[in-house]
């Protein structure tokens, strides 16, 4: 059985903390990885840019999230 990814953007107050909370009491067996934990290299610096041009998410390298999922 495949896990399933939900992933949860928003502006800085929007929500995603609670959101994210309520789909883990919600959820079992749930986990709950926040971006802002991880150190990412060879990525975009700007992310303002990156969106403008189309937001691929190739150009990201997602090895420090990867090893602990």
């Amino acid at each position: 059985m495949k896990p399933y990814v939900i992933s949860i953007a928003a502006v800085s107050g929007g929500g995603k903390t609670t959101v994210t909370n309520h789909l883990l009491g919600k959820l079992n067996n749930s986990k709950a990885f926040y971006f802002d934990e991880y150190d990412f290299k060879d990525c975009p610096e700007d992310i303002c840019d990156w969106v403008s041009r189309s937001a691929n998410y190739n150009e990201w390298n997602l090895a420090p999230l990867i090893k602990y999922i």
